[in-house]
């Protein structure tokens, strides 16, 4: 990919403010150049009052790891953006809110289509909270309101054919188990300050607390901060 220097990454944020995830936005931000290109994708809260604002919150986590050099592009509308505009990016962000109505846009402007190339091509992806569900086998696995009726659970598919839960607590241990389980899908449970960092199949675990996977059998593994899987 021209213009693209970092190697294949996908951050993924289990949810949570700016100061709980900022152990995994630092590793992300590090990636960036000097004056590199940020691309930030808010349209998960679109029709929510934050939305709005996005971009200025977006300035605020940037400013919290004094990066006031990295220009970011928010995107709008996604259908303008097209492989050849990503190429000259240095990484894209997909923040949280509706997961239903984030892949809905992502697959009705095309862009799900261009973000799964940039991310094969070595693009650097950042997903948090809904986000990160994205990227995932499936995005079935929270509880938003399925406000634009979307009946496909299929997700970008970026992680080996696992899925991802965020805002994990042990408490829904149970309820994992039997997802896993009744979807015959392995499921990366995310806790808040948890995130991971996949690159060349390895998932690395950045942040305060384990994140745990459950596979279709109805085992699991915890993985401990500074800790890898290999997925």
């Amino acid at each position: 990919m021209q213009n693209v220097t970092t190697n294949k990454q996908i951050y993924l944020s289990g949810g949570g403010d700016e100061k709980q995830s900022f152990p995994l936005d630092d590793f992300f931000i590090r990636t960036f150049p000097e004056n590199g290109r940020l691309l930030y994708i808010p349209v998960a809260l679109r029709g929510h009052t934050l939305y709005s604002t996005a971009h200025l919150w977006m300035e605020g986590v940037l400013k919290l790891h004094e990066r006031s050099d990295i220009q970011i592009d928010t995107a709008d509308d996604l259908s303008r953006y097209k492989f050849k505009d990503l190429a000259r990016i240095n990484g894209v962000y997909i923040g949280g809110g509706n997961t239903w109505s984030l892949m809905h846009e992502l697959v009705a402007t095309g862009f799900h289509n261009t973000l799964v190339h940039y991310s094969n091509a070595g693009g650097c992806v950042y997903g948090g909270s809904a986000g990160a569900i994205a990227f995932g086998k499936s995005i079935d696995t929270h509880d938003d309101k399925n406000t634009v009726g979307l009946k496909d659970v299929s997700g970008l598919d970026l992680l080996h054919g696992y899925s991802v839960a965020c805002h994990f607590t042990k408490e829904q241990d149970e309820h994992f188990k039997a997802w896993a389980t009744d979807n015959k899908l392995p499921v990366i449970c995310l806790p808040e300050e948890t995130g991971i960092i996949v690159e060349n199949s390895v998932a690395r675990c950045v942040g305060t607390k384990p994140y745990t996977i459950w596979f279709v059998n109805g085992t699991k593994s915890d993985v401990n901060p500074d800790e890898s899987y290999r997925l």
